[in-house]
């Protein structure tokens, strides 16, 4: 007859005064470590760099609304691409207009509503934000209103991402999380250099 293996004994559950303070001091364990964290370089420069990205993004974002640095170019050649749309007064709502200017820079810009075809050797505004130097929009001569930049629209549309993205980040405290606070760091980063990299073609 085989002898029987010895049996494991039964696990006895934990009552619910060991659960609280396992829960205790699970949660003592890692306020020491919030804590220890807090005070690395690591913590303090992450943080810092986040912030001043938060702000960037936010600039180019009120660059785009509202005030911002404009230089003058002028047009060698004006390529106007029409929409099937038509006005109140029937006449055909412009797309877009490439802008050609004198170095041979090209500048499409965004248009959507009737405004009069610019002539070539026309002046022509182009506005950077202040803080990257990012072009973002333009003014026409034929027009009082400014218009996007195609080029600009990725920046701005990741720029309200990230202002956004960035207020829920700091609302809940992530980044008193090592592992989240690298993660957005990196985001930020790449969103940057991906920023200084763009340029009108």
């Amino acid at each position: 007859m085989k002898e029987e293996g010895k049996k494991r004994a039964p696990r006895i559950p934990l009552t619910p005064e060991e659960v609280a303070e396992l829960v205790e001091i699970k949660k003592i364990r890692e306020f020491y470590k919030l804590q220890s964290f807090k005070k690395t370089k690591t913590f303090r420069i992450l943080n810092c760099f986040n912030v001043i990205c938060f702000f960037i993004f936010c600039e180019l974002v009120i660059s785009f609304y509202g005030p911002c640095h404009y230089q003058s170019r002028y047009s060698k050649n004006v390529i106007v691409t029409f929409d099937d749309k038509i006005d109140e007064n029937k006449h055909r709502v412009i797309e877009d207009i490439n802008m050609i200017d004198v170095n041979g820079k090209n500048y499409k810009i965004v248009i959507g509503e009737f405004i009069q075809t610019p002539q070539k050797y026309s002046e022509f505004k182009v506005g950077k934000d202040y803080l990257l130097q990012r072009e973002i929009k333009a003014f026409v001569e034929t027009s009082q209103n400014y218009y996007r930049i195609q080029s600009a629209s990725p920046i701005l549309f990741l720029s309200v991402f990230l202002i956004i993205f960035s207020l829920i980040f700091f609302t809940y405290n992530l980044n008193q999380n090592p592992n989240s606070l690298m993660a957005i760091s990196m985001i930020n980063a790449v969103a940057i250099f991906a920023f200084l990299n763009i340029s009108v073609s």
